[in-house]
């Protein structure tokens, strides 16, 4: 009987618990390019880096002929084996392109806006192995409640260490200057006997992981990007309203989750009517489909609305006001990057 009832507490706390959480909703946002001077640089060329044994260089042509914004390719991508051709003509070698001058020189005959080049300063593995002891129980006292007799077993584990370190450049073609340059490095370690290691590398698995992951960082610097982050919803209002009401504000915030925004906005935009725009819970909803379809301007204007109607601070407005300024910014940034070189 005690158990059964056991059972219904649990149930009955955990409907608390859910009842009291609030629901959110994913939004995306687009983010500026960190390295924002690429914006007008959308025609650019790798060379081959230095002391390149992880194949780094084509693991950066190959991510900056992956990105796309809104599917649309974001760099046009100029081919190596044309700038292998100009340096034969020209009588260089691509070590040779570390000197910002000759870079420049290059880039203007194959059409570049910009160059990256470089040089691997690190690329290091190590494997090995060592054995340690442990022990399982045979005989287990149940009375005593200890194991009295245990089986002793060798296990091996391997381990494995990996360094990857590389030298970025990247050259404004136009003026022979540098745009950006950095030192990025990586580093993996991993051991079997570890808790929780599902798998551990080889040495050169570990070397082309971090190197990927590299140049994947690198380039997510050169593009604008989206990013998502959870909203939370106001579910009840606070104002004294009917029951149909009431309901129509959970209609609404079911199509949210759905992601219909759609009949969330023609749902919320009668309620604004029927409560008179006397409800800071419903401006902050419809505020915050605003801003999951990407009419930040039109977001903001409901946030303060509804931080103006509230009569006490809620911290749901609260961070949206100083969320929304920010990605009203943002994306004012990011939408210039885009509309740029075209």
């Amino acid at each position: 009987m005690n158990k059964y009832i056991n059972i219904s507490v649990m149930v009955f706390l955990m409907s608390l618990y859910f009842a009291g959480c609030a629901q959110k909703v994913q939004i995306r946002a687009l983010n500026p390019a960190q390295v924002s001077e690429m914006a007008s640089k959308k025609r650019i060329a790798v060379s081959q880096f230095r002391h390149d044994n992880i194949g780094f260089s084509g693991k950066i042509e190959a991510e900056i002929a992956s990105q796309r914004i809104n599917n649309k390719r974001y760099f046009t991508l100029l081919s190596r084996k044309d700038m292998s051709k100009i340096l034969r003509e020209q009588k260089l070698q691509a070590s040779e392109l570390v000197d910002e001058k000759t870079t420049s020189r290059v880039g203007k005959l194959i059409g570049a806006q910009a160059i990256i080049s470089g040089e691997v300063a690190a690329a290091n593995a190590q494997s090995s192995h060592y054995y340690i002891t442990r022990k399982h129980c045979i005989n287990y006292d149940k009375e005593k409640e200890e194991c009295v007799r245990y089986r002793y077993y060798k296990i091996r584990c391997n381990t494995t260490e990996a360094t990857v370190s590389v030298n970025i450049n990247i050259v404004d073609v136009e003026n022979g200057t540098i745009i950006y340059g950095d030192t990025l490095s990586k580093e993996y370690s991993a051991d079997s006997c570890d808790f929780g290691t599902f798998r551990v590398l080889s040495k050169g698995q570990a070397l082309n992981r971090m190197s990927s992951l590299l140049a994947k960082e690198f380039v997510h610097k050169l593009t604008p990007n989206y990013i998502y982050f959870d909203v939370s919803l106001l579910d009840k209002i606070e104002i004294d309203t009917s029951s149909v009401q009431e309901e129509h504000l959970e209609h609404a915030l079911e199509y949210i989750q759905y992601k219909r925004y759609d009949k969330a906005k023609k749902i919320l935009d009668n309620l604004m009517d029927a409560v008179d725009g006397k409800s800071y819970v419903v401006a902050y909803d419809y505020g915050v489909v605003c801003e999951a379809t990407g009419d930040l301007q039109k977001a903001q204007e409901l946030y303060e609305m509804a931080d103006d109607l509230s009569t006490e601070p809620v911290e749901e407005i609260n961070v949206a006001l100083r969320r929304i300024q920010n990605l009203i910014e943002k994306n004012a940034a990011a939408t210039a990057q885009l509309q740029m070189g075209k």
